[in-house]
């Protein structure tokens, strides 16, 4: 009744799933939205009534917060056939999100008084980031875990990452195959690592190759510059047996041989921790993605700051040089 008398949109879901699984899916989305802009409506509608305000008077003002807030009270078309493309339309969703899990070392020594205990609690919000991704229909989420630079760091730490790594990898083997989430590693230089963490990161990779969901990239030993000249190595290669003509090399066929050629383009990038820079990171890849950074680290991260980005992204307006 309450939903009625505020006017909110109400959503008949038909009894089709297949057909219609992408349009709820966007509703259940805006609902989400709606939901983290109501907090602040009902401390504006309640403030704007005061102790004074009659029940009638507070719905009023809530609807107004409501309008304010830039949500529509106004009743949304069913959730059935012919309205289907108009929704996706109205409400995308980032195809493909990337991620620069920054902070964690800082966040820990805040915290725990160590930097280990930060990382281990980023492999935690990750594996939430995993599931709100999943929930609201993301496609690919590709996530920055170690760069090829972070070797560079005290041989102690690097040590205690990687036994974190091993650790971490099963835990989010189960998640990932929970979710229906398929798991690919990728690294542009693999001879870095601890052969017995290649070989746990290759058996997660085939433990989840079935799932049908959801793709999961965690970039491991991996740098952006490192991933393209790589492909230009292998396109020379190509080149030279000839296999290639020369003068079809284009940034496609540069594309074709990186370590994300099977996924698009990532549509949003958010970056944690206050930093405001790539580091090396899917250097190619990022040339027409949307930017997002959080002033938290990124154990810090919830539901509702990846709901603001999706938010915002609906809202940008991406020509690609058009």
């Amino acid at each position: 009744l309450l939903l009625a008398l505020l006017g909110l949109p109400m959503v008949a879901m038909a009894a089709k799933p297949r057909g219609n699984a992408v349009c709820c899916r966007r509703r259940r989305l805006q609902a989400k939205l709606w939901i983290s802009c109501l907090k602040e409506a009902v401390w504006s509608a309640t403030k704007a009534v005061g102790a004074a305000g009659g029940g009638w008077t507070l719905l009023t003002a809530l609807r107004a917060a409501t309008e304010a807030a830039g949500t529509s009270t106004r009743p949304t078309t069913q959730c059935i056939g012919a309205a289907q493309d108009a929704h996706e339309d109205e409400a995308p969703v980032p195809r493909h999100i990337a991620v620069i899990m920054d902070g964690n070392r800082r966040y820990g020594r805040r915290e725990y008084g160590d930097a280990l205990s930060g990382h281990r609690a980023g492999g935690e919000r990750l594996r939430d980031f995993v599931e709100w991704c999943v929930e609201l229909g993301v496609g690919t989420v590709t996530v920055f875990a170690f760069s090829t630079e972070n070797w560079k760091r005290p041989q102690d730490e690097v040590q205690a990452m990687m036994d974190l790594f091993m650790a971490e990898v099963p835990r989010l083997g189960e998640h990932t195959a929970r979710l229906n989430v398929s798991v690919r590693f990728l690294t542009s230089d693999e001879g870095l690592l601890p052969p017995e963490l290649k070989v746990a990161m290759r058996s997660l990779e085939e433990h989840t190759s079935g799932c049908t969901g959801m793709r999961l990239n965690v970039c491991v030993s991996y740098g952006g510059r490192g991933d393209v000249s790589h492909a230009c190595q292998q396109l020379a290669r190509e080149v030279a047996a000839g296999e290639v003509d020369p003068s079809a090399i284009d940034e496609r066929a540069i594309a074709k041989r990186l370590t994300t050629c099977d996924v698009p383009d990532p549509d949003v990038l958010i970056r944690t921790s206050g930093e405001r820079r790539l580091s090396n990171f899917l250097m190619f890849q990022l040339a027409y993605t949307e930017l997002f950074f959080f002033d938290k680290h990124w154990p810090e991260v919830t539901r509702e700051d990846l709901l603001s980005v999706v938010k915002g992204f609906q809202a940008r307006n991406r020509r690609f040089g058009r």
